[in-house]
């Protein structure tokens, strides 16, 4: 896949989109997330953990006060919002709140980053053993982005794809109930840049992994209004 060209998928209706983002984004986040989850105190005063379901080390907000990094953080997310949306639009699948987008009076066939409002964005610090239960994100469109993985991260997943079912450190999307010809999961390894972005009330789920290391990502939550 080439560098920011973004991949979708659609496996069993809802669709998911991959792609990269560029190595500035993950510096900016790797950056404020080394010196908040490294201080017990920075930690504690930006936890997030009561708000999700996660059973790994921490889960904290990103508190960017450089405002220059937080408008290009913003528009990296905002940005993948809309190529979403144009894409589901071009497709004439795009529904929000019973509103149709693609509709050519009641919709709005061009939407705009005005049009997104990201409400929540957090980082996942996971290591061995952890995990994450099945469950479902608030908002219209949720995404993960992968920003650290452990040094034998590689040589796991190898040993994994030996297995029958190797999903130890990925991320797994279920909808629906599997029929012939027709699955109802879909499975993402995880990489440094990678982002995956899907309707927010998708159910997903991530996997423990048996290395030494922090599995980090972030992830956030973004509602769509329809101002034309």
């Amino acid at each position: 896949m080439k560098k920011s060209e973004a991949k979708f998928h659609t496996p069993f209706s809802p669709t998911i989109m991959e792609m990269e983002v560029p190595k500035r984004f993950i510096d900016l986040v790797n950056k404020i997330g080394d010196e908040v989850l490294s201080d017990d105190k920075k930690s504690a005063q930006w936890d997030w953990s009561n708000h999700l379901v996660g059973k790994v080390h921490k889960e904290v907000q990103i508190p960017i006060v450089n405002k220059e990094d937080g408008d290009y953080c913003k528009n990296i997310l905002k940005g993948s919002c809309i190529g979403y949306l144009k894409h589901m639009i071009n497709k004439s699948c795009a529904y929000v709140d019973n509103m149709i987008l693609h509709h050519p009076t009641q919709g709005n066939l061009h939407p705009t980053e005005e049009n997104i409002n990201i409400s929540q964005s957090w980082i996942v610090s996971q290591y061995k053993g952890e995990y994450n239960p099945w469950h479902q994100h608030s908002g219209h469109l949720s995404a993960v982005i992968y920003l650290k993985l452990p040094k034998g991260m590689d040589e796991f997943f190898e040993k994994e794809s030996e297995d029958h079912y190797p999903v130890g450190g990925a991320i797994q999307f279920m909808q629906g109930d599997k029929q012939d010809l027709r699955s109802d999961t879909l499975t993402f390894r995880p990489e440094v840049g990678k982002l995956l972005m899907f309707p927010s009330w998708l159910k997903h789920s991530v996997y423990p992994f048996d290395v030494d290391g922090e599995r980090r990502s972030m992830s956030f939550n973004a509602y769509y209004t329809n101002k034309k």
